[in-house]
């Protein structure tokens, strides 16, 4: 019976979160300007960057051992595209689970080389960058943004977990792959 009266009961309208809009749209705002810098310095060497065939020696210099320069555009790309989505909250599960599996293999790559960055081979950065697109991914893109009025916005955790489930298997293809 109670849970007939719940079921029946009218569910709360979308209203304003203000600190947890506020805040996802600061972690959207940060991970998407640092993986995005990141990709743009993979792929035209913007900021320092090693440029396309740079980050494909950098790649071999993690053990990937096929097809470096087409996963250095590969990751480049989902680097940046995956960038601005998240940036303006459009198809943010998306944009968050492909930054996500980005992540998820340079923690795999650099895992051996101990925890923190301060050896130059940790991996203690690109956790942090792994855990707020996960974050972000299960909790939506908030209301400040262009995902506003989407399904997947209302109610994130189906569909983010789905895209988690597709970040993970294509970390694995590419882990698989390429090394």
């Amino acid at each position: 019976m109670l849970n007939e009266v719940q079921d029946a009961a009218p569910r709360e309208p979308d209203r304003w979160h203000g600190g947890l809009d506020v805040g996802l749209l600061v972690l959207r705002l940060l991970l998407g300007v640092i993986m995005g810098a990141h990709g743009l310095q993979h792929l035209f060497g913007l900021f320092g960057g090693p440029g396309i065939d740079g980050f494909a020696k950098v790649l071999g210099g993690f053990g990937y051992t096929t097809q470096t320069t087409l996963l250095s555009w590969i990751t480049g790309v989902t680097e940046v595209g995956g960038s601005l989505l998240l940036i303006v909250g459009l198809f943010t599960p998306v944009a968050s689970a492909a930054l996500l599996g980005v992540a998820i293999n340079i923690v795999y790559v650099k895992f051996r080389g101990g925890f923190f960055e301060g050896t130059g081979k940790g991996f203690e950065f690109e956790l942090l960058l792994a855990g707020v697109a996960l974050a972000i991914l299960c909790m939506g893109a908030g209301r400040i943004s262009l995902d506003r009025n989407t399904p997947w916005r209302k109610r994130p955790m189906p569909i983010g977990l789905l895209a988690l489930l597709l970040s993970v298997a294509a970390s694995v293809v590419v882990l698989v792959l390429c090394r």
